[in-house]
């Protein structure tokens, strides 16, 4: 079978793989908790980023989907890249589905699409959460990384780029607001957690 075939083929189970446990998962908390999943109410977030995220994370979707349909659509944007790297892209996306699906199952109920704390959600630290602070985030990365390597289009790369930059900016100011609810048990929790990735030492400061 021709590798572009396969390529696409991963692209779409890799998407699947990743977006229906997160749909399951966020009509779960919707169920729950009607209010916490309006995307603006009560949120502390900037409306400039997020309009920003959903250009840049939609841009990417929707080029995806092109590719999947006919790959030719968006060739003006592709790169060359070596088949080994592509397949680096299918194994970082299989990454990005197991890592996405243990953030959700793990953040169950206290899901929101956007940055607010209070009602009904609670700290989570077990789980994937034991290791890091914000494996969802991780999960998106990778997920980017993935389908750019796997679409091999520059568009893709640099749309991803910017959601990325963005998610970045987001994390610090999710830190501060989480410092502020929660005090001394997310003081702690930051010493022996990394943020994005697991902590080989433990901070004793």
């Amino acid at each position: 079978m021709d590798n572009e075939i396969l390529f696409r083929v991963a692209l779409l189970v890799m998407a699947i793989g990743y977006i229906v446990p997160r749909f399951y998962f966020r009509s779960q908390a919707r169920r729950a908790d009607p209010q916490s999943q309006a995307i603006l109410h009560g949120t502390t977030e900037s409306k400039v980023r997020l309009a920003l995220m959903g250009i840049s994370g939609l841009g990417t979707h929707l080029l995806s989907i092109v590719w999947l349909i006919h790959p030719a659509w968006v060739g003006w944007s592709s790169l060359t890249l070596p088949d080994w790297l592509r397949w680096v892209g299918a194994a970082v996306g299989a990454v990005a589905v197991w890592l996405g699906y243990l953030a959700h199952r793990d953040l169950g109920l206290s899901y929101t699409p956007t940055l607010r704390t209070g009602g009904k959600r609670q700290l989570i630290v077990q789980g994937v959460y034991r290791w890091m602070r914000h494996p969802m985030y991780t999960s998106f990365f990778a997920y980017f990384i993935a389908s750019f390597l796997l679409i091999a289009n520059w568009l893709v790369g640099v749309l991803g780029l910017v959601y990325s930059l963005l998610i970045l900016e987001r994390v610090g100011h999710e830190e501060r607001m989480l410092l502020e609810t929660y005090g001394e048990e997310y003081r702690h929790y930051i010493q022996r957690t990394g943020r994005l990735l697991p902590r080989l030492i433990h901070r004793s400061d």
